[in-house]
């Protein structure tokens, strides 16, 4: 297991062009106004009507119509009471779909790659991460580190890749020595489920490219991966039949436990990895109030005999919210070494280096 255990939300992605969950809804309006979604827009339109339909719960009762967290809840809870605003019981699967297209869609638009000499590159972000994890290691083959993300784009996925990482989604209870795992809890844009017996099976960068010949760009200083899209002619098998030709996105909030198929390992090697963790390093994930799922997550999955050097905390935190729900998340235990900044990822990134390029 790792040493260091690395926990990433939206924060960590916007600097790649991901929009965080509150802009989510506002940046997918924009697209859809704008023509830039094709044949998507019927899914974008179904979406903002239904939230459009919502607006009558507000009598009664508040939701946060602004928030893609809040909507995704409520269709999932729609479709849980065989219920929901203007929209037919037979429908809401429709909706339910719709809105994951929205989402893959929007980040598929959003997260941008840089073009060099015809080849694309990470985020400056990422890239400076994926360095980081080699600083680490130290150069030895075991992996010191690990990381656990909410995001389903692949800003990072494709940082790990240029940097000659191979990666270890964790979709198995089989590990390969010197895999970099990367624990993906709400799925990812290049997972697709077997169409027979419902197995996560990851589309990797190396076939991608194989099939789509990319790197051969000039022109553009940045360019979009849509692996996301393109699954339906990947060319994808498992159980003899071809995959899904969607990726695998879960709600970011409660109710995940229909979802455990292909994904409780996921979740099982992420409590394990924090079991084992001597550092633990947050950053852009503001631990909402409604993320129920991470707070047991967390306080089952630390449980463990490692005592722990460091739990560092990295968020701008404007409102001045973030810290106090770390502070109620942590034990007495770890609140000796628990530290909060108020920086966002890529500033992160160097006072982590800083720390262990100052211990060794």
């Amino acid at each position: 297991m790792s040493e260091i255990v690395f926990i990433l939300g939206a924060g960590a992605s916007k600097e790649a062009g991901a929009p965080v969950m509150a802009d989510f809804l506002d940046k997918a309006d924009e697209l859809r106004k704008g023509g830039e979604i094709d044949q998507s827009k019927p899914d974008f339109d179904r979406v903002f009507d239904a939230i459009s339909a919502l607006m009558s719960v507000h009598s009664k009762a508040q939701l946060d119509l602004d928030n893609i967290e809040s909507v995704f809840a409520a269709f999932e809870m729609g479709r849980l009471i065989d219920r929901f605003p203007e929209i037919l019981s037979e429908d809401i699967d429709s909706l339910l779909t719709s809105m994951r297209k929205l989402i893959f869609k929007t980040l598929e638009k959003t997260v941008k790659f840089p073009v060099s000499h015809g080849q694309i590159r990470p985020n400056d972000s990422y890239d400076s991460f994926a360095k980081l994890l080699k600083n680490l290691n130290n150069g030895n083959r075991q992996n010191r580190c690990s990381i656990i993300t909410f995001n389903y784009d692949l800003a990072l996925d494709y940082a790990l890749y240029y940097n000659g990482y191979s990666i270890d989604y964790c979709l198995s209870k089989t590990t390969k020595a010197g895999n970099t795992s990367l624990m993906k809890l709400h799925g990812s844009l290049n997972w697709a489920r077997c169409s027979k017996c419902g197995e996560i099976i990851p589309w990797n960068f190396h076939d991608f490219f194989q099939k789509y010949h990319l790197h051969y760009l000039e022109e553009p200083k940045f360019t979009y991966l849509d692996l996301a899209s393109r699954l339906k002619s990947s060319g994808l098998e498992h159980c003899g039949e071809n995959v899904k030709p969607f990726p695998v996105i879960v709600p970011p909030t409660w109710n995940k436990t229909e979802y455990h198929q292909g994904l409780s390992q996921v979740w099982s090697r992420a409590a394990l990895e924090l079991s084992d963790a001597e550092n633990i390093f947050v950053s852009g994930y503001s631990l909402t109030e409604s993320d129920s799922f991470f707070r047991y997550l967390f306080a089952l999955g630390s449980v463990g005999r490692t005592r722990i050097k460091r739990f560092w905390v990295f968020d701008p935190d404007k409102e001045n919210i973030v810290r106090p729900r770390f502070e109620r998340l942590i034990g007495q235990g770890t609140r000796d070494r628990f530290w909060f900044e108020k920086q966002p990822f890529s500033e992160a990134i160097n006072r982590i280096y800083e720390e262990f390029s100052n211990k060794h």
